[in-house]
């Protein structure tokens, strides 16, 4: 009898290993499926916003409503799309490193200033400094209070960060990155990063197109991930400041 039951025992010892090794198997597996899915989404945000935007109207679930393979189908119906359809954009490559060309645009700004030229005047013979400009006018004309040469704002480690403007919404200070994606990829999203400890995940863009505004949204969505935020975008072809808010092309948001 002894025996028999060591064997018993044994025996149920390797049966409850096997199914705790069972249980955490499929606990992996849902745990992965779960991250797959949720990175599925991000693509879809990123590559397809209006498609989303069209599902959370017809249902509040949103891409939930879908399964795996439908979203799978959707991204890759958008990216061959946009593979056949869609013309490059070029990209305007800056001569000078970006940190000497904004201090130096920002430094003849003051000067300009100094003597009573306008912001807009003053760096008139930089591109990219014009553009910041042409941006600040349609935020002044759509009401809103505008520091067009804004001061080095230290971020929560201390490091000084100078956004491209910052405007005032409800008494609070909120950055505004202009972006003609013309700097390299990795410079953007540290700045969007900056922007986004600044603001608490309070996002605000202007492009100088519409073609831009759509390359923008698309790295923006994926550069954010799933961390919640709130964001604005416009382009200077849409927003020309006389509808107030409605100068915001693209109003998304999670918080």
């Amino acid at each position: 009898m002894d025996a028999e039951r060591q064997v018993y025992e044994t025996t149920l010892r390797q049966l409850r290993a096997l199914l705790e090794a069972q249980e955490r198997l499929r606990r992996a597996a849902e745990g992965m499926a779960r991250e797959a899915r949720r990175e599925l989404e991000r693509v879809a945000e990123a590559l397809c916003p209006e498609e989303v935007d069209r599902l959370r109207v017809r249902s509040p679930q949103g891409l939930a409503a879908l399964s795996p393979r439908q979203i799978a189908d959707l991204v890759i119906r958008k990216a061959a799309h946009r593979s056949t359809s869609s013309a490059p954009v070029p990209i305007r490559m800056e001569a000078r490193p970006r940190a000497a060309l904004d201090r130096t645009a920002c430094d003849e700004a003051e000067v300009g200033v100094l003597k009573g030229q306008s912001p807009v005047a003053a760096c008139q013979e930089d591109p990219r400094q014009e553009l910041i400009q042409r941006a600040a006018d349609l935020l002044v004309a759509a009401g809103y209070a505008v520091e067009r040469i804004p001061a080095p704002i230290p971020l929560p480690d201390g490091t000084p960060f100078q956004p491209d403007l910052t405007i005032r919404e409800e008494d609070r200070l909120l950055p505004v990155e202009v972006e003609d994606l013309s700097r390299p990829p990795e410079e953007r999203e540290a700045r969007w990063e900056a922007c986004y400890r600044l603001a608490g995940g309070d996002l605000r863009f202007i492009a100088p197109d519409p073609g831009t505004l759509d390359r923008v949204r698309s790295e923006v969505f994926y550069w954010l991930g799933p961390r919640p935020f709130s964001l604005r975008m416009t382009d200077l072809s849409y927003g020309r400041g006389r509808y107030g808010e409605a100068i915001w092309r693209i109003q998304r948001g999670t918080k």
